[in-house]
């Protein structure tokens, strides 16, 4: 019984070690993404979606969805 809560102790340790280390080295940290472009799509002058882009591959993907739907679609930059 005395060594499993030993083996555990040890673990906890080893645990608590890892986090410190991660931690220090900012790997825990997440940057925060924020959308590149918003992409409205029309049909005529009805709005029928809008959607974000994160990068310059969702972007073409946003695009070439409208216009397979055969929507037209502004793009503009987010500041």
């Amino acid at each position: 019984m005395l060594d499993y809560h030993h083996t555990w102790l040890n673990l906890f340790d080893e645990f608590q070690a890892t986090q410190d280390k991660l931690d220090s080295s900012n790997l825990l940290k997440f940057a925060r993404v924020e959308p590149r472009y918003t992409v409205n799509a029309y049909k005529g002058s009805k709005h029928i979606w809008e959607d974000w882009a994160y990068d310059n591959d969702e972007l073409q993907s946003l695009k070439n969805a409208a216009i397979e739907a055969g929507f037209t679609y502004t793009v503009e930059p987010v500041k």
